[in-house]
């Protein structure tokens, strides 16, 4: 079988174009010099895994080169394109399909080599996702498309079970999802694949439930799972089909009091071995510029500064007593 060849958009996602909004940005494509029809499928991606079902199909343009826009109509109705001089081109139109998915047919008059755009306009009064995909092949423009929330963690005590990890799987794309992943398959690291829901068909969406490991009994905060996982399914992108899971301990309150009761105890001994009556009474931190010669070379003779701080007692700050050893 031949590998088909498509172009889908928009790469980074669908396409969220919210009531009342303007035009879309155009979105270039490529068409081949050599070809005589192309063929693009748009799907309309409602919320809550349904199709809109709006009676307001999105309004469809085309351009060729720099020529003007050419709104696309329902068929039996069809539309000349024509480039910058004027210069018919192509004619296109389009007709519905279930789930609310558009099949745009266009007979190619003039090959050439320039540049074509599709711009979408939402007419819809509810805000509406779009994806598309491009080919010279009708069949190859039914390509699913994944979306679902990668990353996936758990807390657990040891030795409790974990609540499964339900996945959301989401069909963007314009043909069905098959997720090829069976039920019972080992993720890694203890996860397992518990259900799965295949086929996805567009504009709808299926789960993945999967049975999280217990943690055993560890030494204070080192129980652990994770794993990475690509699932296997009929879409290119492998990014996009890559799970990330992972479930770490939970203290329990008296770990946490436990650990509250170190973290205290630790914080004493710091603040006890901070405050140290040597540490308080070094000469570098009391007088950090000696007065003279003399007062530094006294400084250096004796480890002791006299218990009198000299801002207490300003009058004989530069006396004698100053580096005097303290009486006994």
């Amino acid at each position: 079988m031949v590998d088909p060849v498509f172009q889908m958009f928009p790469k980074e996602g669908p396409l969220r174009l919210p009531v009342g909004s303007p035009p879309s940005t155009p979105v270039a494509f490529e068409v081949g010099a050599q070809l005589t029809r192309v063929f693009l499928r748009v799907i309309a991606l409602g919320p809550d895994c349904a199709p809109p079902g709006e009676p307001t199909p999105p309004h469809l343009e085309l351009r060729v080169g720099t020529g003007k826009f050419a709104p696309v109509p329902r068929e039996p109705d069809t539309v000349t394109i024509e480039d910058d001089l004027l210069t018919p081109v192509a004619a296109a139109y389009w007709t519905p399909e279930p789930r609310d998915v558009f099949l745009v047919k266009v007979k190619i008059m003039k090959p050439s080599d320039l540049p074509w755009h599709l711009r979408i306009t939402n007419k819809a009064p509810v805000a509406l996702g779009f994806v598309w995909v491009v080919s010279d092949l009708e069949e190859d423009t039914r390509q699913p498309r994944i979306s679902m929330d990668q990353f996936h963690g758990r807390q657990a005590l040891p030795g409790k079970p974990v609540d499964d990890i339900v996945v959301k799987v989401a069909n963007v794309g314009t043909g069905d999802l098959n997720i090829d992943t069976s039920a019972g398959t080992d993720l890694g690291d203890g996860f397992v694949l518990d259900e799965v829901t295949s086929p996805v068909r567009p504009n709808g969406c299926g789960h993945l439930t999967i049975k999280v490991p217990r943690l055993a009994a560890v030494p204070f905060g080192a129980g652990s799972h994770s794993t990475d996982f690509t699932l296997a399914a009929n879409t290119r992108d492998e990014e996009e089909r890559i799970l990330h899971l992972s479930v770490s301990e939970k203290f329990s309150k008296e770990k946490e009091k436990e650990k509250e009761g170190k973290e205290k105890e630790k914080d004493g001994k710091d603040k006890e071995h901070k405050d140290t009556p040597q540490e308080l009474m070094m000469v570098g931190d009391l007088f950090p510029t000696p007065l003279s010669p003399l007062v530094a070379w006294a400084g250096v003779g004796s480890p002791h500064v006299h218990f009198i701080p000299p801002e207490l007692r300003p009058d004989v700050s530069t006396s004698a007593l100053v580096h005097e050893d303290p009486a006994p």
